[in-house]
């Protein structure tokens, strides 16, 4: 699969900047998406707007969220899934998981599907968060793509210096996720919010977080993550090939208790070389259905 992705032209703007340079989709399946993403901060996400979620859960309570990449892997927090549960499970296309069926007025959304995580990866240098707390989980079954389940995209760029001082520059992102609100301890609709991004030295010197440049620090008192937005995506839409596309470019880590204020992601450009080295070596090596941990 790594072997037939395409190395084209990226193009992201920030106001009249323009970077370009030599990039590639983890997955270009994440392209052909017609789904519109201006969203705002602080409401219930509109039904289908994030095909890429994941609902993590034991079969008995939700764990986490995640993120489709590629039609066999997910990726979420390490801290999601160690100690790892008995039995963990993907949901993909789920938007309220008190309802069996989805519906907005007269449309209804097919009904989501399940698969069985059979391998969890774990970054070999995590211990706590938010060090290093990334993790890729391979599912049982190849994933149909549709218009409500697609992977998100991941960059590869082949000058990570470029797309790092891109990321570095952008002044809001957007997280979706099923994370706690005033009335729920799990919201049953997918949320989304737009957060604005912190200086790394301002989240380290007012904020006491030991973050690095494997790091993103996002959120403020009005606008932040919460309890059950571990694991997920935060992310912006960049335009790639001459399509605007939607680009994960963290995870959610940690972040307060009392979930007001600043939220520190895992920076994903840190870790694509990770990312793309444990996909090619599960591929090679691995055989189906034994679960391992690294």
């Amino acid at each position: 699969m790594m072997k037939n992705i395409l190395i084209v032209l990226l193009c992201l703007t920030i106001g009249n900047q323009v970077l370009h340079g030599s990039a590639k989709l983890l997955d270009p399946n994440c392209l052909p998406n017609r789904i519109q993403y201006r969203i705002f901060a602080g409401t219930t996400a509109e039904l289908n707007s994030a095909p890429w979620m994941v609902f993590l859960h034991d079969r008995m309570d939700f764990v986490c969220g995640g993120s489709l990449i590629t039609r066999a892997f997910v990726l979420t927090a390490a801290h999601c899934v160690i100690p790892t549960p008995k039995r963990l499970m993907v949901r993909l296309g789920e938007y309220d998981w008190t309802t069996q069926l989805d519906c907005y007025g007269p449309f209804c959304a097919p009904p989501y599907r399940e698969y069985t995580v059979i391998k969890i990866y774990t970054h070999p240098r995590y211990r706590s968060i938010p060090d290093h707390d990334i993790a890729l989980l391979k599912l049982d079954h190849s994933v149909l793509f549709s218009e409500t389940i697609r992977p998100i995209c991941l960059i590869m760029h082949e000058n990570p210096d470029e797309w790092y001082w891109y990321v570095d520059s952008v002044k809001e992102f957007t997280l979706t996720g099923w994370g706690a609100t005033k009335a729920h301890l799990v919201s049953p609709r997918l949320q989304k919010v737009n957060l604005n991004q912190t200086d790394r030295g301002i989240c380290h010197d007012q904020y006491g977080y030991a973050v690095d440049h494997t790091h993103i620090c996002a959120g403020s008192y009005e606008q932040y993550a919460c309890t059950g937005d571990s694991g997920g995506p935060l992310g912006l839409t960049v335009t790639y090939n001459q399509r605007e596309v939607y680009a994960q470019v963290g995870i959610v880590s940690s972040g307060s208790k009392d979930c007001r204020g600043i939220t520190v992601f895992t920076n994903v450009l840190s870790f694509t070389q990770w990312i793309a080295r444990t996909i090619s070596y599960d591929e090679r090596y691995m055989t189906p259905g034994v679960q391992q941990n690294y």
